[in-house]
This record gives C-alpha cells, structure tokens and sequence, in this order.
C-alpha cells in the first residue's frame, strides 16, 4: 500500500506578489506569525443544479455543476509592522514624521490606510509541520483588524487568501503537495 499523506498544523504562512507568468515566485516572504488555531485551509463544494422529470419526481434526471466552490486560507497574524499593514491591506507608509499625543512629542512612521476600495493580490504558501504544502499562485487578500480593546485579548488582523483563477497555463487555482528530501547541493 502507497504510503498516505497526514498533516496537521501550521509551520508558515509565505506570501509574495503574484507571478506575471503564473506559477509560483521563486522568493517568498512570512509577513507575521500566527495566532495558534486559526489557520485554516478550506475548500467548499461546487454548486449544481438539480433537474426534475414530471413522471419521476423523487430524484434528479439530471444533476449539472454550475458554480465552483470557494477555495481559501484564512489566518489571524497577531503582530505587525506597517509593511506588513500595506502588503494585506494596500495603502501607504509615510516618511518619518512628529505628532503630539497627550502633550509630549513622538517622531513616528505611520501606516495610512487606502481612500478608495483597493485589490491585493498575492500568491500563498502554507507550509505544514509534516511537509505538506498548498500553494495558492493567484489569490485575493482580504484583511481586517479584530482589535478587542481589552486586557484579555490580543490585536490581531485577520487574513483571508480566496484563489482566483490561474494564470499560468500549467496552474490550478491551487496546489497541493509533500516535500521530500531537497536536492544535493539545494
């Protein structure tokens, strides 16, 4: 019996701008690390439609896919830094620059976020523990904060990763393989 494959877990979450030409960059970067249990790796089914014949109602004669299923990584960084705010939700970092807070005088560097409703596209990486790897070479982030302003819960900023369609004539919307052992010399 062919050895199977388990996984459990989140090793890293890699992120990169998405290649032109499809496939999946050659550099990729972990943005922030993640808070424990809330990677996630779903894939949903596709939609069909069902068609019904007047003379035999209990089951479909004919059952149609019509709608693909969303596929998405979804994780909740629990730190950053105003790059990793630009890469997941667009928008601008400034030059240094003062600002008075309670009387007294700070020299910072703020994150500005966009005006207008903007895409970030990225490819995805998850790397598991065991090895195993889903690759996403197209997909749309989606960010926002859950920021509860309590002693008792920690700022994070929840990053979902929908895969778009490919690009690349070889891609699929995703992939999923297990490493082996690196080549001699890599």
């Amino acid at each position: 019996m062919e050895n199977k494959t388990t996984s459990i877990g989140l090793r890293k979450a890699l992120f990169a701008d998405v290649n032109p030409a499809g496939g999946m960059p050659a550099v990729m970067r972990q943005l922030a690390r993640t808070m424990k249990g809330t990677a996630s790796f779903t894939t949903e089914a596709d939609t069909t439609s069902d068609f019904y014949c007047e003379e035999e109602p209990a089951a479909p004669v004919e059952s149609a896919p019509n709608e693909p299923g969303l596929k998405q990584v979804k994780l909740n960084f629990l730190e950053w830094d105003n790059d990793t705010l630009k890469e997941v939700f667009g928008g601008t970092v400034s030059e240094v620059e003062d600002v008075t807070v309670e009387g007294k005088s700070y020299s910072v560097t703020k994150y500005q976020a966009p005006r207008d409703i903007v895409t970030v596209r990225k490819a995805v990486r998850v790397i598991t523990p065991h090895n195993v790897v889903i690759d996403i070479p197209n997909a749309q982030v989606t960010a926002r904060f859950v920021w509860n302003l309590t002693r008792t819960d920690i700022a994070q900023i929840e990053v979902t990763a929908k895969a778009l369609a490919p690009i690349g004539e070889n891609d699929g919307p995703y992939a999923v393989y297990k490493l082996g052992e690196p080549k001699p010399g890599a």
